[in-house]
């Protein structure tokens, strides 16, 4: 297990602000990774300066790409496609990781059969601008599988690492996209690691703080504003859109997928395109029982 090289990926953009925070974090990690390789998407602001200070001093190899500005899930997943075999790790610009992250998260994954495809997902703890801890991501209240996949994402980017097989199995599958990007590369691996049977370890302790300001890309979600947001997202046909869109990804590489996970994915899409409804065997849900409530509701209706 000490062997296994691990890789850190991350991307940035215009991450000047708490990049520096973040990178520090990597470098004192007690299982230090092999390489880090940092997609930036057209910064214009000092991160190209920071990146190329960074790669000088830095206790392990550096490479900068430059990404191809298209939003998040394509550069995550140019990055992705660089990545050689061994254990994979993403990195958000903005956070700061535990000391031990790389290290419980390798732990965790070594325990699984290196032949099954297996992601690492943690709690994270919420913090301000300033790093003051404002809370804690809840542990998921319901099994994890497929059937909560095809529905929700609760493995969040930056907390995600991949084993060997599930990241041969994510370069493989990315390969057969063409023109059905994801719009969420991390919810993609979640779905097509439990599509093909794999593990999902979810780790209760928190991994990372996880930094809110005005430049995050999706935030925690916290608060009755953000709880707003999602349920106008049911119902103006939002959410149905990132369904689809993830849906028609994962068909892409439907022959790696299970009979069963195959079988449910057609049902859904049928559902999604108006021409069935979702009932069993398609068994899908949610993570708290609110959510469950909403889907319920938002099936019945046809209003995804």
């Amino acid at each position: 297990m000490d062997s296994d090289p691990i890789t850190v990926l991350m991307a940035t953009c215009n991450g000047a602000a708490y990049l520096e925070q973040q990178l520090r974090s990597i470098t004192i990690q007690s299982r230090r990774p092999t390489q880090l390789i940092i997609s930036d998407d057209g910064s214009t602001d000092d991160t190209p300066d920071i990146l190329a200070r960074f790669i000088n001093s830095a206790p392990f190899p550096v490479t900068t790409i430059t990404g191809p500005q298209k939003g998040v899930a394509q550069n995550m997943l140019a990055l992705q496609a660089l990545a050689p075999q061994g254990y994979v790790a993403f990195a958000d610009q903005d956070d700061v990781w535990m000391p031990d992250k790389l290290a419980r998260s390798v732990e965790a994954l070594s325990k699984i059969p290196a032949n099954r495809p297996a992601l690492y997902t943690a709690r994270r703890i919420i913090t301000d601008d300033s790093l003051n801890p404002q809370g804690i991501t809840r542990s998921p209240r319901r099994g994890l599988g497929f059937a909560n996949a095809l529905v929700q994402n609760i493995a969040p980017a930056n907390t995600i690492m991949l084993n060997p097989a599930a990241l041969a199995l994510a370069q493989s599958a990315a390969g057969e996209l063409s023109t059905h990007t994801p719009p969420y590369h991390d919810w993609w691996l979640y779905q097509l690691v439990t599509g093909a049977g794999g593990k999902v370890f979810f780790d209760p302790r928190p991994a990372l703080y996880y930094r809110q300001h005005k430049g995050n890309y999706l935030g925690a979600g916290k608060g009755i504003s953000k709880r707003l947001q999602r349920l106008k997202a049911l119902f103006d046909g939002t959410y149905r859109g990132w369904l689809m869109a993830q849906a028609h990804a994962l068909e892409c590489s439907s022959d790696r997928l299970t009979a069963e996970a195959r079988d449910q994915l057609a049902l859904f899409l049928q559902a999604l395109n108006g021409t069935a409804r979702i009932r069993q065997p398609v068994r899908v849900y949610r993570q708290s029982f609110p959510e469950q409530v909403l889907l319920r509701i938002s099936l019945v209706t046809h209003r995804f």
